[in-house]
């Protein structure tokens, strides 16, 4: 085999940088964005998640990777930027954390609203997959009326026994894309039985 001539290649570099936004005593984490920096212009995708205590590792095949491949396919122009944004944004590990009382955090929610209308605006499509923790959007209403405004960018890849949007962890590459106005209505279908 002959070696290959390195005067042939061409090496191109690019980076992915993360930038990630914390309260000052970092004890919750409001947005963690990663930015691709080969792309010059393109699209904005989000996961909303419950919290973001598992999110850290983007490149080793976690959930925030599976989701990120499957709304890939779902836009069209390549994607510049992908958030991770949570309903709760608590980093203190708790055993309890699924189970607690959900509570609202204006700083929050000013972040998700303001993803929710980045990605709009870019035309991307963002993934929810916080799973069943207590009926979270029970406990949380001013999300679900904040919700009802991005309806038409907003999907889930599957829904829980209890109405709520699969876990990330369950998205594979090729899961449905179910739109948010549909789970709503299978989750009252659900609520009922």
């Amino acid at each position: 085999m002959t070696p290959a001539d390195s005067s042939e290649l061409l090496i191109e570099e690019s980076s992915i940088r993360v930038q990630t936004t914390f309260d000052r005593d970092k004890t919750k984490r409001y947005l963690r964005s990663y930015i691709f920096d080969d792309i010059a212009e393109g699209t904005h995708v989000a996961a909303l998640i419950y919290t973001p205590r598992t999110t850290d590792a983007f490149l080793s095949g976690t959930t925030t990777q599976r989701a990120y491949n499957l709304m890939k396919k779902y836009v069209s122009d390549p994607v510049k930027q992908y958030d991770i944004i949570s309903l709760m944004p608590d980093l203190l590990v708790s055993e309890d954390l699924p189970f607690a009382q959900a509570s609202f955090d204006e700083t929050n929610y000013e972040f998700v609203a303001k993803t929710l209308a980045d990605v709009k605006a870019k035309n991307g499509v963002v993934l929810c997959g916080w799973g069943s923790p207590g009926r979270l959007m029970h406990h949380l209403p001013a999300y679900e009326d904040l919700f009802n405004e991005y309806a038409d960018i907003l999907y889930c890849s599957g829904i829980t026994n209890k109405g709520e949007p699969n876990h990330l962890r369950l998205t594979m590459d090729d899961s449905p894309m179910i739109t948010y106005n549909d789970m709503k209505q299978k989750a009252k279908k659900l609520r009922r039985k």
